[in-house]
């Protein structure tokens, strides 16, 4: 059996662990499977091309479920009515700016794109949601949805275990940059919290997707600017694992991460490591939410701005950041510390849970045999 694997994969890390992750779980649950993993974005043209060599397409995970997936993020095919063959995603998320009911509700789609999910409905019976803000959003808009979780949780070498990885003491730490520019200020007071803290271990800055660009503008070279100075200032070392999956390695021998990567969290905890996400957006409580641990607000809630435009331009030129940041950062780490860190053994048996609806789900694609 042959099928093409469409990914996000272009530069940021958690893409490429993404796309690496759902095809090693892909193999896994069906050893015989020809996979042709393919950029999303490639040409109309070589994509049809590939179509007709398959037996049908699997959409990895990541944020998926976009205001405009066809044919604004993924323009695949000329025409979706002339798709014949079977399709099926894997643990696909949404993109809301916020957790607010409000915001899973008023969740904006394209009718091109909601016909596209039809398509998908229909061969596989349920569209796959890494997390229940997706999952609800979907239903509301009235498809079938499922909660698996999100590819890049599934680890086989760790899936057996129910508690974190055993250390005598927090040595090892790493802070994962923020996705938008805008939580540069929140990400200085991150670095300064642990480092009061934590005066004794050794800090690293992970960035996913590239450090000091330009693409930014004069606001974000300011900001980022301002982050370079903090770092140098607490003489922390930096690290750019942009551009594949191999850097995730670096968090390995982590004893705590603290950041703002979705998929740095999603990383640790899948390797059993001590993680706490500063949430950027819907999709980082999404995760949280799905995995039964707190939530910690990279942003101000009060101060949310509706209109879509609007909230874009000040988003880029004003920072909104929460002003109980540190006070929220430094409760969660006694609270943990004070508990034994007992949240995680509730996230791990969700990981396991899940994992077998997962396998389920995968598990269909057995059917697309010629």
């Amino acid at each position: 059996m042959k099928v093409l694997f469409l990914h996000g994969a272009i530069k940021n890390a958690g893409d490429f662990l993404i796309a690496h992750r759902s095809q090693l779980l892909i193999k896994k649950i069906i050893p015989e499977i020809e996979i042709i993993p393919v950029w999303e974005g490639e040409k109309t043209s070589t994509i049809e091309e590939i179509i007709q060599k398959v037996d049908g397409i699997i959409f990895g995970g990541g944020p998926f479920f976009t205001s405009n997936i066809y044919p604004g993020d993924i323009p695949f095919v000329s025409d979706i009515n002339d798709l014949k063959v079977p399709m099926i995603n894997i643990g696909g998320g949404w993109f809301g700016f916020n957790d607010d009911a409000e915001t899973i509700r008023d969740y904006q789609m394209n009718d091109s794109s909601m016909e596209l999910l039809r398509k998908i409905e229909a061969s596989s019976k349920v569209l796959s949601c890494r997390d229940w803000h997706t999952e609800n959003m979907l239903k509301l808009k009235g498809f079938k949805a499922e909660m698996h979780g999100c590819p890049a949780w599934y680890d086989a070498e760790y899936m057996d275990m129910s508690s974190l990885r055993t250390t005598k003491e927090i040595q090892n730490i790493c802070i994962s940059d923020p996705a938008n520019i805008k939580n540069s200020e929140a990400a200085r007071v991150v670095v300064r919290i642990i480092k009061n803290k934590f005066p004794d271990a050794k800090i690293k800055y992970i960035f996913h997707r590239g450090t000091w660009e330009k693409e930014d503008g004069k606001i974000g070279l300011q900001r980022k600017a301002g982050i370079e100075k903090t770092l140098l200032e607490n003489h922390i070392e930096w690290v750019d694992i942009s551009g594949g999956y191999e850097g995730f390695k670096i968090y390995d021998t982590c004893d705590l991460h603290i950041g703002f990567r979705v998929h740095a969290h999603i990383y640790n905890l899948s390797h059993r490591n001590r993680s706490i996400l500063i949430e950027e957006d819907g999709r980082g409580s999404g995760v949280n939410q799905a995995l039964g641990l707190n939530s910690i607000y990279a942003y101000n809630k009060k101060r949310i701005i509706k209109p879509v435009m609007i909230r874009k331009i000040c988003n880029r030129l004003f920072t909104n950041i929460n002003p109980y940041l540190e006070q929220d950062l430094t409760l969660q780490l006694e609270r943990m510390e004070n508990n034994n860190y007992l949240e995680y053994e509730t996230a791990f048996s969700r990981m396991q849970f899940y994992y077998k609806k997962m396998c389920s789900h995968i598990k269909q694609i057995e059917g697309w045999k010629n």
